[in-house]
């Protein structure tokens, strides 16, 4: 019996001291972005893949780092500003617009509420206090004049139809010009403006008006209005070629347009705006500030993209943009990588064709 006590009472020591040595359950760390809530303002998101992206991007970062974000959809201009003044009354602590919509009012609301973190993608606010993400759209326009200058050996004159004749819409034709001519130096070119963001029926006239004028010297027109008004080029280049003409081509704008539907789009220029949006996001969680100023992002930084350079086209028109073509971008794009070509900034009126 005294045996069985004494074996009892040296394994509750043992089960004693085993309990002893066990440590409290740690508590789990707290999410430190838990409280942040971040919104996104701008147009209409839809199908349109400069918005999408930099939405898809604040989706995935919200669900890596964990605090609230909300989009805010904007339909008319008031709505960039009174929309956005009702996020900072209700607290968010940053707020990135998509557009350049947002440079104005943001740059206002910034001085009314200043805890509101702001930045702006695709454009630059006067307020210097705001992170701005522009892009440098005339050194992805040089790569692709380049390529067209090398598919198109025998031209030598070269279209191009912009929105509005103004600084902003001159960067893309200069950059594309100073392309063409890094390979055909005497080139020559026609220029249209339609006037609009988004009427088809005023970009398709102009593309009748610049094939007239390129005659039988000439074969691609440079399509820099917007991505949708572009669509009247587009289906221009089919008309043609259905009424027996020779073809002419031209290029999509903001995402890949190229389709085995059109063979007459051989390139296009899109903006990557999910990598200014994490730049901007992470940039804040760092130390709930924003970094103020203006940050130029490029070819080099896969941000301002060339179709068929810095991603595979969604359809390659192979008779036009053959591997010597595809080669003669990826070099345009190494010389301005390593500093070999540089593109000092003009102003149209100092500009001489």
């Amino acid at each position: 019996m005294k045996k069985i006590i004494a074996l009892f009472l040296a394994l509750t020591m043992v089960l004693g001291l085993a309990a002893c040595g066990q440590k409290e359950p740690e508590e789990e760390p707290t999410n430190k972005y838990a409280d942040y809530k971040v919104a996104m303002v701008s147009n209409t998101v839809g199908t349109d893949q400069f918005i999408l992206q930099a939405k898809n991007q604040l989706d995935a970062l919200a669900k890596e780092y964990g605090f609230t974000e909300s989009i805010i959809e904007c339909i008319t201009t008031d709505d960039w500003e009174q929309k956005t003044r009702t996020a900072c009354e209700q607290g968010y602590n940053l707020i990135v617009g998509v557009g350049w919509n947002s440079a104005a009012p943001f740059s206002t609301l910034q001085e009314e509420f200043p805890d509101v973190q702001f930045g702006v993608i695709d454009t630059i606010a006067a307020n210097e206090k705001i992170m701005s993400m522009n892009f440098n759209t005339t050194d992805g326009c040089y790569v692709m004049g380049a390529m067209i200058a090398t598919a198109f050996p025998n031209d030598t004159v070269f279209g191009y139809i912009g929105n509005f004749q103004q600084q902003s819409n001159f960067e893309y034709k200069y950059g594309f010009m100073e392309g063409v001519k890094s390979v055909k130096p005497d080139a020559k070119f026609v220029s249209a403006y339609a006037d609009t963001y988004g009427d088809t029926s005023a970009t398709y006239n102009k593309a009748v008006e610049v094939a007239a004028a390129l005659g039988s010297n000439g074969h691609f027109i440079m399509g820099s209005v917007a991505n949708s008004a572009n669509a009247g080029i587009y289906q221009y280049a089919l008309d043609r070629v259905a009424d027996g003409a020779e073809p002419i081509y031209t290029s999509g704008l903001s995402v890949d347009q190229t389709t085995p539907e059109n063979p007459y789009i051989i390139s296009g220029l899109t903006k990557n705006t999910a990598i200014p949006m994490k730049m901007i996001v992470e940039d804040f969680l760092d130390d709930g500030k924003v970094t103020g100023g203006a940050t130029t992002l490029g070819v080099t930084q896969d941000a301002f993209c060339v179709v068929g350079v810095n991603f595979d086209a969604n359809y390659r028109n192979t008779d036009i943009m053959t591997d010597e073509v595809l080669a003669a971008g990826h070099k345009a794009a190494d010389d301005l990588k390593s500093g070999k070509v540089v593109l000092p900034y003009v102003m149209e009126d100092d500009y001489k064709e």
